[in-house]
């Protein structure tokens, strides 16, 4: 057994030798950068400061304009749903004396009882602000996670159907 550990110790040295020989020509090589960071050092330090505190002014105005661009979008989209909850309530409520016709005058108080609460949400959509929205989104949220979280699922769901359809529209 230790002819065995005799045979690898001199294998071992010469691959050893040629790290060293690197390592040799290498200090040079390292030395001269670590003589410029040296030198550098001092000059990234007195720039840090002020490029730490000149990221964070960027960084503040860039949530500011992340906001502004957020309202706007939120803005927009509330009054686009309440149009079209709008539109929802006139086309179920013109919808309610064919429903009279074909099933009976109480399926058509139903299409109108619908009619009249889109009527109402999209009436009160439009009278609320943004933060009045998304606070009593927040409280919702607290009160009923479980149906909040059911609620995204399928929202969630319908989206994805909508975007594959008009992914699949778009290929055909």
């Amino acid at each position: 057994m230790s002819d065995t550990s005799s045979t690898e110790t001199p294998k071992r040295k010469p691959a050893a030798k040629p790290a060293a020989k690197a390592t040799r020509t290498a200090k040079p090589r390292t030395a001269k950068p670590k003589a410029a960071a040296v030198k550098a050092a001092p000059a990234a330090q007195d720039s840090g400061a002020g490029t730490g505190t000149n990221w964070r002014e960027q960084a503040g105005v860039f949530a500011e304009q992340a906001k502004a661009t957020a309202r706007d979008a939120a803005t927009t989209a509330k009054s686009t749903t309440g149009e079209a909850l709008a539109g929802l309530s006139k086309l179920i409520a013109e919808t309610a004396e064919t429903v009279d016709s074909k099933l009976g005058p109480q399926y058509g108080d139903y299409a109108r009882k619908a009619a009249e609460t889109v009527a109402g949400a999209a009436k009160t959509l439009d009278e609320k602000d943004i933060d009045q929205l998304a606070d009593e989104a927040r409280n919702f949220v607290r009160k009923s996670p479980a149906v909040a979280i059911g609620a995204a699922a399928v929202v969630g769901f319908v989206l994805m159907r909508m975007m594959r359809g008009s992914g699949g529209s778009d290929e055909a």
